[in-house]
């Protein structure tokens, strides 16, 4: 009886193990399918967590400088707060996506009502300033059944990433830098972070790196 009891509960371990691996990490496609590598031999540098008052014009000079054009998933709460920021970056032709509008550490426990209400409420943020978002990339990349419906129901297209660089952690420049710089590769999509402050000289230095070692963004 005993031995019985243990293997059920070995097994349950297992299978919250292997959900829990399936929700944190959007590249094993266990609730959603997310594009984690572009159709092109080209990078993608993509940008979360804004707008920023004062970094993301920082980081769009620093684009146009290079000719570069980037993807934005953007908090809805803050594209509310910041709407000249929004116009701008989609003035100068750079893609806006959703990143939920509260961007709450909590989302992945919403129910199916309250996560599609948070996504509208964002997409409605975004329209607000004449921008149409199809994409969507969910916060830390966490995915779930409720997730999955809910960008279906939207019909977003829904985005991860193949080289994440850690620039919100409490790491020197010049390592994430490096980390980066080193796993550069056709077809990346690089995640940064437009809140951070110094994120146009990193976004800058990548882009020369990329360059150097023949790629284009």
């Amino acid at each position: 009886m005993m031995t019985t009891i243990w293997i059920i509960a070995l097994v349950t371990l297992l299978a919250l193990a292997i959900v829990a691996y399936g929700s944190s990490n959007i590249h094993s496609g266990m609730f959603l399918e997310a594009k984690c590598k572009n159709d092109t031999e080209q990078l993608i540098l993509t940008f979360d967590d804004g707008p920023d008052p004062i970094n993301t014009p920082k980081l769009l000079d620093v684009l146009d400088k290079y000719g570069v054009k980037a993807t934005f998933f953007m908090i809805g709460e803050k594209a509310d707060k910041y709407p000249e920021v929004v116009k701008e970056v989609h003035r100068r032709g750079h893609t806006i996506g959703n990143h939920t509008y509260y961007h709450n550490p909590w989302h992945n426990f919403y129910i199916h009502r309250k996560y599609m209400d948070e996504l509208k409420k964002a997409h409605e943020a975004f329209k607000r300033v004449g921008v149409e978002v199809t994409d969507f990339r969910p916060p830390l990349g966490v995915t779930n059944p409720t997730v999955a419906s809910a960008c279906t129901r939207m019909n977003y297209k829904v985005w991860g990433w193949s080289i994440r660089s850690f620039d919100t952690m409490d790491t020197p420049r010049e390592e994430v830098l490096a980390k980066v710089v080193k796993r550069l590769k056709p077809r990346s999509i690089i995640l940064l972070h437009d809140r951070m402050d110094g994120v146009e000289i990193l976004a800058e230095e990548i882009i020369k790196a990329a360059r150097e070692k023949g790629l284009s963004i």
